[in-house]
């Protein structure tokens, strides 16, 4: 299992609901969640693979801005 983290603007519990299906949509997705309560609204996704740059652009179709911290 890989841990990635992004950097979002997922502000608010409605954007959580709203990537709900966008984010469970992706089958190896084991897990993800939303610390709206940080100052970078970190999503942590826990993953079999490295699939970052899928989720980046699953989240940005869904309208919200996303990058990988490293």
């Amino acid at each position: 299992m890989n841990i990635l983290i992004f950097k979002t603007n997922i502000r608010f519990k409605k954007d959580v609901e709203q990537l709900n299906p966008v984010l469970n949509g992706i089958s190896t997705i084991a897990d993800w969640n939303v610390d709206r309560e940080d100052i970078d609204k970190v999503l942590r996704v826990v993953t079999t693979g490295d699939h970052s740059q899928a989720i980046i652009s699953r989240v940005r179709q869904a309208g919200y801005w996303c990058e990988e911290l490293v």
